[in-house]
């Protein structure tokens, strides 16, 4: 019997986003993407992937013959729209279902122009009326979809695009370093590292041994070497760069913290974290910041310590407990991976495949 078809479409594509989907044993998948800026992905790793031209995507979604089209949401960029007003025509011009997911959590308000917001009074209310189901990430998700269509058909409870942590790839490897601890993402003025470092600098006075790895790249880079410099913390602080995907797992689970001090800006907060997943996968506890929908997902004293954004005092304070009080990082390690478990992509992605059978099979 022939399996039903979901044609994914995204703006960008990712590995993380992308890999998982081939737990959906129950159907055909096609992803079909404008970009892939990320640099994270091999050949092999586009399979089930095409990349299509903004003027072609319409054409390339009625094509497929879809049983069930994964829109864009509308909030994340003029693109964004764009791409969502194309799902809407090729559901209408398909008869597929659509199923469109919301990652954004900040108020549309503080994001978007006078003129956007125009756009996005005239078109949501019809696109999530029309779409069968809308699944939010986080309250303020929910709270965007809400604002212009009360009524539409939200679903909870799936990480979805991120799809949570692999727990084969992501996994306890060998034993930790003393006093490592370690940032992986982006290094830009969002993700709060400026106060990480002034954090950093305070618990590394009083705890001497303890040295910190910023893993990726990013426009704040030069910022942070010039407070490590003025600071002399050059033998305690290392600017990894960019480590190939397969090499993440590895940096984790050596480190005996990581860290994750994401702060909210007026057009943009954490909407999940996952690298806080990815952590606790590889055994590793994680001092992150009740930013976005992260307090959603982890919770303190449960393998985790939350501090509030943009004190570099509380984060000091965190470091200093635990690499101070043993009992406290044994515990919070010794969590680690179960609390993981929580969020297996596995699991993730079959919640997808239960909604989509579920759409399916409504008239």
């Amino acid at each position: 019997m022939k399996k039903p078809k979901v044609v994914f479409v995204s703006e960008s594509i990712r590995r993380d986003s992308h890999a998982p989907l081939r737990y959906l044993k129950k159907f055909q998948v096609v992803h079909l993407f404008l970009k892939a800026p990320y640099g994270d992905m091999d050949k092999k790793d586009f399979a089930g992937s095409r990349q299509v031209e903004l003027k072609n995507m319409l054409k390339e979604i009625i094509a497929e013959k879809p049983d069930i089209i994964q829109g864009v949401e509308p909030f994340g960029s003029r693109l964004s729209l764009k791409l969502s007003y194309i799902c809407l025509k090729a559901k209408r011009k398909t008869k597929a279902k659509l199923v469109v997911p919301v990652l954004e959590n900040r108020p549309i308000e503080e994001r978007f122009s006078a003129f956007q917001r125009a756009v996005l009074r005239l078109f949501c209310p019809v696109y999530f009326r029309e779409a069968d189901r809308v699944v939010a990430l986080s309250r303020g998700a929910v709270q965007d979809i809400r604002r212009y269509f009360k009524k539409a058909k939200i679903v909870k409870g799936i990480i979805w695009g991120v799809w949570g942590v692999d727990l084969n790839l992501f996994k306890p490897s060998g034993d930790k370093e003393k006093g490592l601890i370690v940032y992986v993402g982006r290094i830009v003025f969002e993700k709060g590292l400026k106060y990480l470092l002034e954090g950093f600098k305070i618990a590394s006075s009083k705890i001497p041994f303890i040295h910190l790895d910023l893993i990726g790249q990013g426009d704040f880079e030069r910022e942070l070497r010039r407070f490590v410099l003025e600071n002399k913390l050059q033998d305690k602080v290392n600017f990894v760069g960019v480590v190939k995907n397969k090499d993440v797992p590895r940096y984790l689970a050596r480190a005996e913290l990581c860290v994750y001090p994401s702060i909210t800006t007026k057009k943009w907060e954490e909407q999940v974290g996952t690298v806080n997943f990815q952590a606790l996968s590889c055994g590793t506890p994680v001092l992150t910041t009740r930013s976005g929908a992260i307090p959603e997902y982890i919770k303190d004293g449960e393998a985790a310590i939350l501090v509030k954004e943009k004190s570099a005092r509380d984060i000091a304070k965190a470091l200093i407990k635990f690499f101070s009080d043993a009992r406290l990082a044994k515990k919070l390690t010794s969590q680690a991976r179960e609390t993981a478990k929580k969020y297996d992509i596995k699991k993730e992605i079959a919640k997808a495949e239960k909604l989509f059978i579920e759409v399916l099979n409504e008239n």
